[in-house]
């Protein structure tokens, strides 16, 4: 018996977009979606109550967040993009341990970044 090889032929992936995530790095920008807003509102009222204060904006102006990024820590840092009243941007961070129930909704696990930003797609650093 004589046993013939075929030769073995490899088909190459075809890749089409790579995506790098880094450890402890911050996500890219996206809209936010029911379970985020379920962390906004959460924290809503020391979210308003500190963008309302630092930025001086009206009570009756209503703030919702309009982008998300995402940081995994110890737990989740979720970084809100909030429209101000003039077309400016604030940003918000809510640090958020699903797993430590006591802490959810606290003033302390809320900051707001002390500039604001001119333009929705202005990336700003952790703070």
């Amino acid at each position: 018996m004589s046993s013939e090889q075929k030769p073995t032929t490899l088909e190459t992936p075809t890749v089409t977009e790579v995506k790098v995530a880094v450890c402890g790095g911050i996500g890219n920008s996206r809209a936010v979606d029911e379970e985020d807003l379920k962390i906004w509102n959460m924290y809503k009222e020391h979210l308003e109550s500190k963008i309302q204060d630092q930025f001086k904006i009206p009570v009756n102006y209503t703030l919702k967040p309009i982008q998300v990024s995402t940081q995994v820590v110890a737990g989740i840092n979720y970084f809100f993009k909030v429209e101000l009243p003039d077309k400016k941007y604030a940003t918000a961070r809510v640090y958020h341990v699903s797993w430590q129930k006591d802490t959810h909704g606290k003033a302390n696990h809320v900051a707001v970044h002390p500039k604001l930003a001119d333009n929705i797609n202005e990336n700003v650093d952790h703070f």
